[in-house]
């Protein structure tokens, strides 16, 4: 964290340094890890440091850019993108298809645009896209699917996550299929599972629902925004992940680190499609070359820093096993921990402050579920330093509960 540009680390302690997960400048753990037991020093120590610089877990979209990404950005050579002559931009695109061997790619500006150009690209207003009740595509952005997709979503409700054949197939015979009615022209798929604290979603899996859709003329989409941190634990090639799907969406601003931009890759007609409607919603660009550079840098360089997200994410599940107050949700198989707060009897709000009192930040997901996020940037010592923080959160609030 010693290159990080904006609220630099701030030292909690003297003594010797040691290397952080990402090759940083670090606090001491060692050093301090007796002061850190004690809530009154913790306590202390918070109310100085969070204001220069809290441990943000929130969600790996907080990540900021590094020293060596932003020279990499001033290096660009820039143009018209809507000529097609910005060569950083051109430059990535030509990465990334060469990357997930595919026909064609596009840069857009967010992972939602992303997938609703997937949707747009593959269907028709009135028709019918099958998706777990918990994908992004329905969980976050329902409303945008239906107002500017004009489509139907058809929600499942899997028990772990994974959508199934079975799911699939049921879905398509829950109703009438006649030909004025809705027809179902795409699925989407996630991986990794959000909803479901990171999870990965089993390749072979997608593989048969994959070759089941292409029996049945339905294009699949995965919607990949973490698909790195899938991939650095399965060791799948990801040319083989956009094998076995008609798009495949990513992000370059989670755990890569840009500070924009995700990508939309498929067959060459789909993606000339998404130009157009890209341009629709007013999202082309001119000179994009600098966030281009800044994504292929972060795709270059920070992909291997994802294996060392995912080990302090079970750091952080292996010592909040033993908190009690708290409920972990699932197992730990990426960068989120994801944990139930029901039984302090006090609400996400209250919580939550009390946490940003300690110095750290974490995301309400729903009611009395609590997700951690840990990313780049984030080092074993700030692992260590939330815990404690979230311990001391939780014993203070069942002793109020006592009073």
């Amino acid at each position: 964290m010693g290159n990080r540009i904006i609220r630099p680390l701030q030292k909690l302690a003297s003594g010797s340094r040691m290397q952080g997960a990402h090759g940083a400048e670090d606090r001491s753990v060692f050093n301090i890890h007796e002061d850190l037991s004690t809530g009154a020093t913790l306590q202390r120590a918070a109310e100085v440091e969070f204001t220069k610089r809290p441990i943000d877990l929130r969600s790996d979209t907080t990540t900021l850019p590094t020293v060596q990404l932003i020279r990499s950005m001033v290096q660009a050579e820039v143009g018209d993108y809507a000529y097609g002559e910005d060569k950083a931009c051109n430059e990535l695109i030509s990465y990334c298809k060469e990357l997930f061997k595919v026909e064609d790619a596009i840069f857009v500006t967010s992972g939602m645009l992303a997938n609703r150009l997937a949707v747009m690209t593959q269907t028709e207003p009135g028709d019918e896209i099958i998706t777990d009740y918990n994908y992004h595509i329905n969980f976050f952005d329902s409303a945008a699917t239906a107002k500017v997709c004009g489509v139907v979503l058809n929600c499942i409700h899997s028990d772990d996550g994974v959508m199934t054949v079975n799911h699939i197939e049921q879905a398509i015979k829950s109703k009438p299929r006649y030909k004025t009615f809705a027809q179902v022209k795409l699925v989407t798929i996630e991986n990794t599972i959000n909803s479901y604290q990171g999870k990965i979603f089993p390749f072979p899996v997608q593989q048969r629902v994959y070759k089941y859709l292409k029996q049945n003329n339905i294009n699949l989409h995965l919607d990949g925004a973490r698909i790195f941190n899938a991939h650095v634990v399965t060791r799948i090639p990801l040319s083989e992940y956009a094998k076995y799907t008609d798009t495949l969406s990513f992000c370059f601003s989670k755990g890569l680190g840009a500070p924009f931009g995700s990508m939309l890759l498929g067959r060459k007609d789909i993606i000339e499609k998404a130009r157009r409607y890209q341009a629709w919603l007013g999202s082309s660009y001119h000179q994009i070359g600098f966030q281009a550079k800044a994504a292929l840098y972060a795709l270059q360089n920070n992909i291997s820093k994802l294996e060392q997200d995912n080990q302090l994410a079970q750091l952080l599940f292996e010592k909040l096993s033993y908190l009690k107050g708290i409920k972990l949700l699932n197992t730990v198989e990426t960068n989120m921990v994801g944990f139930n707060i029901s039984s302090l009897q006090v609400s996400n709000d209250t919580f939550l402050n009390e946490c940003a009192r300690n110095g750290v930040l974490l995301f309400p997901w729903l009611d009395n579920q609590i997700r951690a996020v840990v990313h780049l940037g984030i080092s074993k010592f700030d692992i260590e330093y939330a815990y404690k923080a979230i311990e001391l959160a939780v014993h203070k609030l069942i002793e109020n509960r006592g009073k």
